[in-house]
């Protein structure tokens, strides 16, 4: 069994504050620039100009796990 440690947990907004209360997150490893930009593509094939300003679409690093790329609305 192991303990689950508070800075692997994403939703802890002590450790990631870009994540906010009351939004609904996406949430995309991101592991190079090419990576990024690959998401960031696919993300302008699905929505249009005025839909993609509706996000707010960052990067955010993980304690273990590297960078994600993180789709974020209110709700």
């Amino acid at each position: 069994m192991t303990e689950v440690k508070s800075e692997g947990n994403i939703l802890n907004t002590n450790k990631y504050p870009e994540i906010r209360d009351n939004t609904l997150n996406f949430v995309l490893p991101c592991h190079d620039d090419k990576q990024e930009k690959d998401i960031r593509s696919r993300l302008r094939l699905v929505f249009n100009p005025r839909e993609l300003r509706a996000f707010n679409i960052f990067k955010i690093k993980h304690y273990f796990n590297g960078y994600f790329i993180v789709v974020q609305t209110s709700l």
